[in-house]
């Protein structure tokens, strides 16, 4: 039997915004079977069972009352309900909404752990930084059901979606390995792979002749060295997880435009540079950890399309 997952979906008129308050279909916020995201999942479990099972129970109780429902022009009024009921779902007797990422949060402070207001962007290093979570990662965990237990936490890879696991899988019992591993020359994988990303993340030119391919080589030893020495870390070539953990660190800030539409530059400023192209107001960049001043303004040193960029503090903000 398949596993069974809790999330807020879509609203009555298959829209993300605009629908009425609550659950006009039943399916706005629901269960479903499992199954393989074409982004890719990535799977957190709580370190506390008790913290899992509070989390499951809580994305049931959503799912099975009809005064939640989904918007994600009003996300935040389920968690304004709920707050003053102990982020009980089950108590919820007002029509309100939520999205996917709203609910997941709604159903961690039932269980007790306060998270700040994330998108499905920021949700992995709102979990991870609570302390309360860790990764499980390898394809037995992101591409298939089996291991996958109650009240774990799944968020696609890029933005788009997170649920909550609400049964167990076939094999969830007999999983024994550690949850988190280490990653060395000669492995390769989607695991490698995302370290991969990160890594050009931290450097864009870190990996110059294969980029991210998934096999853990020379090239990405060196960068893993690189990325060691310039962290004071033991430069060891391998990934382990304090490694991870001060990669994720060093690439979890990120900046939202607010601007209409606005250019990214080589460099900072209008007067100097090139316009490399062109982002809109709500997106998403990973932030350099480099600020500099020009023309008046701080200007951000972020990610986009896999290179370096510069955008204006005029039309952006620092987020965490």
């Amino acid at each position: 039997m398949s596993v069974k997952i809790g999330s807020a979906r879509i609203d009555e008129s298959g829209r993300a915004k605009g629908g009425r308050a609550g659950d006009q279909t039943g399916k706005e916020v629901s269960t479903q079977s499992w199954y393989k995201h074409s982004k890719g999942w990535r799977v957190f479990r709580a370190k506390d069972p008790a913290v899992a099972e509070r989390i499951a129970q809580d994305m049931q109780w959503a799912c099975d009352n009809s005064h939640i429902g989904y918007d994600q022009g009003q996300r935040l009024t389920l968690y304004d309900v709920a707050k003053p009921l102990g982020f009980n779902c089950n108590r919820v007797r007002q029509n309100c909404e939520t999205d996917c990422s709203a609910l997941v949060r709604v159903c961690c402070a039932y269980a007790g752990v306060t998270l700040p207001n994330f998108r499905t962007p920021t949700e992995p290093a709102a979990l991870l930084d609570s302390g309360a979570f860790v990764e499980l990662k390898g394809a037995k965990y992101t591409d298939s059901d089996k291991y996958l237990k109650r009240g774990d936490i799944l968020v696609t890879r890029t933005q788009g979606h997170t649920v909550v696991v609400l049964s167990n899988g076939s094999k969830a019992g007999s999983d024994t390995e550690p949850v988190s591993g280490e990653l060395r020359r000669g492995d390769s994988g989607e695991d490698v792979r995302e370290m991969q990303k990160r890594l050009l993340k931290w450097d864009y030119a870190c990996l110059p002749e294969y980029g991210a391919d998934g096999d853990f080589g020379r090239e990405t030893e060196d960068a893993v060295k690189a990325f060691q020495r310039a962290g004071k870390l033991p430069v060891t070539g391998v990934y382990d997880p304090a490694t991870e953990a001060a990669l994720m660190a060093a690439t979890s800030g990120h900046v939202e435009i607010t601007g209409g539409s606005v250019n990214v530059r080589t460099a900072p400023g209008v007067a100097v540079g090139k316009d490399i192209g062109t982002v809109h107001r709500g997106d998403i960049l990973i932030y350099q950890g480099v600020t500099e001043p020009a023309e008046g303004k701080d200007w951000y040193l972020i990610v986009y399309n896999n290179t370096n960029g510069w955008v204006s503090s005029k039309y952006a903000r620092l987020i965490e």
